[in-house]
């Protein structure tokens, strides 16, 4: 069994076709994926990108994001509430420390966001997802899970 089939992606969307949650904020399909906008006059607003999982589910994991938006988006690309421990391009990882339970969500104050995919990983899962990434085996440190999965963090057959 190669090592990405072990790996789980905790996340019942990783794809992002559904519509995320936000504060103060509005979303438009943009060639199939959500586009989340802060509304008109809001001084702050975020997408919560890993919806549906609770605060405290994410509590010691590391949460993943690939997105679309403009420079100034991705220049500080960040997660509430986390520390970031990889970024490039496009994509941001993060780990929640293990008794954070607040909001961990994107700020959308620099831009519109759409987003791409999500991941919610164990340390131990991400490292492994990483590893393969910094290899070149992987173009992205993510995995979708199991094509046939029914529930999220079943196992392999995996899909890229």
């Amino acid at each position: 069994m190669s090592r990405i089939e072990t790996v789980r992606n905790l996340q019942q969307d990783p794809r992002c076709l559904m519509r995320r949650g936000g504060w103060n904020c509005s979303s438009s399909i943009d060639n199939g994926r959500y586009r989340y906008e802060a509304n008109s006059g809001a001084t702050g607003a975020s997408v919560s990108a890993w919806h549906p999982l609770s605060n405290q589910y994410m509590a010691g994991k590391v949460l993943y994001a690939r997105i679309t938006a403009g420079q100034a988006v991705l220049d500080l690309l960040d997660v509430e509430k986390a520390t970031t421990i990889a970024r490039h391009d496009n994509w941001i990882a993060a780990r929640v420390a293990d008794s954070t339970v607040g909001n961990h969500s994107i700020w959308l104050m620099r831009g519109p966001v759409t987003l791409e995919e999500v991941g919610c990983y164990s340390p131990e899962d991400w490292e492994r997802l990483y590893a393969l990434y910094q290899k070149g085996e992987i173009q992205y440190p993510w995995c979708a899970g199991p094509r046939d999965a029914t529930m999220a963090g079943e196992k392999g057959p995996w899909e890229l």
